[in-house]
């Protein structure tokens, strides 16, 4: 053991020292392992940080909740609406009246979107010309487990009396109220005025918190005003919670109750779509494995032409080096041992490029994390060393067994 051992440090030894006896040609050759194993890295934690802060941000719903739609939710925008979804009715007040009054149903609330331009809103000479507009009834924040930064939520009395009043944004606080109080002063929102009652604390950082879909753009206004606001916008959106441990209980009869109230014939499919925060991510899984399925090929290519001038290197060097192998097979080197040098140089030059090409991944991931949010979990890392050892292995193969089976005479002989 002791022997194979010393053998071993030999071989290594000599490895190291050819390499770097030629470590220009040996950076080249490993350039494209580095640059296959660093775009892995990067895509790899690109998908990765889309993946978890969406399903953060959607988990932000509540994982006991459903969002009812006339449409499915996240529908591209240039989706051809078959004949049965252009001839859906719009979903009604007196719907979410009626799910509020189902046994698994705990709270209840229509969202009303505008739609066309967002209203301007402005308070003295500030104006926010990209806010989120909402109108919900009281019990939304209870579904949705709304955190305030300042003041409260609108409540049920303020809601039935028709009561301009607002809860705005963290980002909507901040470029009306520099160097004002929020609370308690009054916004234009379009041609109506507001009281702000409350302030939201600000959003987590993540794909959706900034520009308009952020958390801190959005403005709540009671439903009753924004109906009255939008008298001719019928379709609306409907926002339930379960009692706890009952989701799957109030999904089904959600569906039942309103094929019901919109006469839909057993053999037709629902006119209505049921969104929940765990099918939402689903589906955002399905669509980024397609992505990783197609992007994480792509970048491999690099591994694969840094495998081939792996090879095309090695064999350069079991060429350059014929004289040294037959001498080294006349003093009692076996085969085996001439197998193991060539494969431990193969194997040390990509698994330094991936080491380096690891450490360059990281760091491109670093750098787009102030763009997008990006993970590289400890797997990815392991992933990307292994396949970098894998390609010396495979690429060093052929050239290790062709130096092995050379004449030790006629390789003495060369010149």
């Amino acid at each position: 053991m002791t022997a194979q051992r010393h053998l071993l440090k030999v071989i290594f030894a000599q490895a190291l020292e050819t390499l770097w006896a030629h470590r220009f040609r040996s950076f080249l050759t490993l350039l494209g392992v580095m640059i296959g194993t660093a775009s892995v890295i990067a895509v790899g934690s690109l998908v990765s940080g889309l993946q978890h802060d969406v399903a953060e941000q959607i988990e932000q719903f509540g994982t006991n909740t459903a969002i009812i739609s006339k449409l499915p939710l996240g529908q591209d925008p240039n989706h051809e609406l078959s004949e049965e979804e252009r001839k859906r009715k719009p979903l009604t007040v007196e719907d979410a009246a009626a799910i509020s009054r189902l046994q698994s149903v705990a709270a209840v609330s229509p969202i009303l979107v505008p739609s066309g331009l967002p209203p301007v809103v402005k308070f003295h000479t500030n104006e926010v010309r990209t806010p989120n507009v909402r109108g919900v009834t009281a019990d939304y924040a209870k579904i949705r487990d709304i955190t305030l930064e300042q003041g409260r939520f609108f409540t049920e009395t303020e809601e039935s009396h028709n009561l301009k009043v607002c809860v705005i944004g963290h980002n909507i606080a901040d470029k009306l109220f520099a160097g004002y109080e929020p609370l308690g002063n009054q916004i234009g929102i379009g041609n109506k005025v507001f009281t702000v009652v409350g302030v939201l604390e600000q959003a987590k950082s993540g794909l959706f918190a900034s520009g308009g879909m952020s958390p801190d753009n959005l403005i709540f206004i009671p439903f009753s005003v924004m109906r009255a606001t939008y008298p001719a916008q019928e379709d609306i959106f409907i926002t339930a919670q379960a009692a706890s441990g009952q989701l799957n209980q109030m999904l089904d009869e959600i569906t039942s109750l309103l094929r019901r109230r919109r006469n839909v014939v057993a053999e037709q499919p629902d006119s209505f779509s049921i969104s929940t925060p765990s099918g939402m991510i689903s589906s955002f899984n399905e669509i980024l494995k397609v992505i990783a399925l197609i992007v994480i090929p792509i970048t491999s290519v690099a591994l694969l032409v840094g495998g081939i001038g792996v090879m095309n290197i090695m064999l350069v060097s079991v060429t350059e080096r014929t004289k040294e192998i037959g001498l080294r097979r006349a003093v009692g080197a076996r085969r085996r041992d001439i197998v193991w040098q060539f494969m431990l140089e193969a194997v040390m030059l990509t698994g330094l490029g991936g080491v380096i090409g690891i450490g360059f991944g990281l760091l491109v991931s670093l750098l787009a994390s102030y763009v997008f949010p990006t993970y590289a979990p400890a797997i990815f890392i392991a992933i990307g060393f292994g396949v970098s050892v894998a390609v010396g292995l495979i690429f060093g193969i052929y050239p290790a067994v062709k130096a092995a089976r050379l004449d030790p005479i006629e390789a003495l002989r060369y010149e």
